[in-house]
C-alpha cells in the first residue's frame, strides 16, 4: 500500500515536471520542416540518394522549395494586381490574392511564415519585390507611413490565413473577402 501512495505522488510530480518542460520548450518559435528527403524520394519513386545529385544537402532542397513558394506566392499577388480593373481597390485585390494563396498553399505557407528559421538568403530579391508591392499599395492609405501601414496590413492577413488554417473549425461569420474588405475599409478609413 505504502508503494502505491509513493508511485502516485511521483507519477503526479512527474506529470507537473512533464508539463512545466514542455511549456518551457514551446517559449521558444517551432520549426515547420520541408517534407524528408525519403517522402520526397518516395513520391518521386527513386532512392533517397538520388536526391543527392541534385541537391547537396537538406539545406539546398529546402532553400530551392522555399524559392519556388515565395516565388509562387509573389507571381500570384501580382498577377491578381495586373488582372484588375481600374476601379477596383488594389488594396483589397492584394489581400484577396494574399489570403487565396495562403489557403491554397497551407504547408508552403507554414513553411514559409509560420516557421521560426529565418528564410534563406537567396530569397533576398523576392521579398522586396513582394514588400515593395505592398508597401507602395499602403503609401495610398498612410502616405505618411507606409511601411507601418504595409505591416499591419500585412500581419492581418497573416491572422486571417492563419487562424483559418489553424481554427477552421471556427464560424467566422464572414468570408475571407468580407473580412479583408472589412480591414481595409478600417484601414483606410472607408466604409466595407
Amino acid at each position: 500500500m505504502f508503494n502505491d501512495v509513493v508511485v502516485r505522488k511521483d507519477a503526479r510530480d512527474l506529470r507537473s515536471e512533464l508539463v512545466a518542460a514542455a511549456v518551457a520548450l514551446l517559449a521558444e518559435p517551432q520549426v515547420v520542416a520541408v517534407p524528408s528527403l525519403r517522402s520526397i524520394a518516395r513520391a518521386c519513386g527513386v532512392a533517397p540518394s538520388a536526391v543527392y545529385w541534385h541537391f547537396r544537402s537538406e539545406a539546398d532542397l529546402r532553400s530551392a522549395v522555399l524559392d519556388a513558394e515565395y516565388t509562387s506566392m509573389a507571381d500570384s499577388i501580382e498577377a491578381a494586381l495586373e488582372a484588375a480593373g481600374e476601379d477596383a481597390d488594389r488594396l483589397v485585390v492584394a489581400g484577396d490574392a494574399y489570403i487565396a494563396w495562403g489557403l491554397a498553399h497551407p504547408g508552403a505557407y507554414q513553411l514559409l511564415f509560420e516557421s521560426a528559421d529565418e528564410l534563406p538568403e537567396t530569397r533576398a530579391a523576392h521579398g522586396p519585390r513582394l514588400q515593395t508591392h505592398i508597401v507602395e499599395l499602403a503609401r495610398k492609405a498612410d502616405p505618411g507611413s507606409p511601411f507601418a501601414a504595409a505591416l499591419l496590413l500585412w500581419s492581418a492577413w497573416h491572422g486571417i490565413v492563419s487562424l483559418r488554417l489553424h481554427k477552421n473549425e471556427w464560424d467566422w461569420g464572414m468570408t475571407t473577402m468580407q473580412a479583408n474588405r472589412r480591414l481595409v475599409a478600417a484601414l483606410t478609413g472607408r466604409t466595407a
